[in-house]
């Protein structure tokens, strides 16, 4: 049920987090290289998660 593009964004966020255990700008940063746009694939996640049951 869940974009492929937001899985994408699950997946680099949490790589991110092996070098960055916190979610500092530097964490950002690298989740950056990866994804762009992030913040709109983090806003998507946090008003859709209900129908994701998660």
């Amino acid at each position: 049920m869940t974009p492929l593009e937001i899985i994408d964004y699950v997946v680099v966020h949490e790589l991110a987090h092996l070098d960055h255990m916190n979610h500092s700008k530097r964490f950002w940063e690298k989740v950056a290289t990866t994804i762009p746009d992030y913040k709109n694939r983090n806003k998507w996640l946090k008003q859709n998660h209900q129908i994701l049951n998660i």
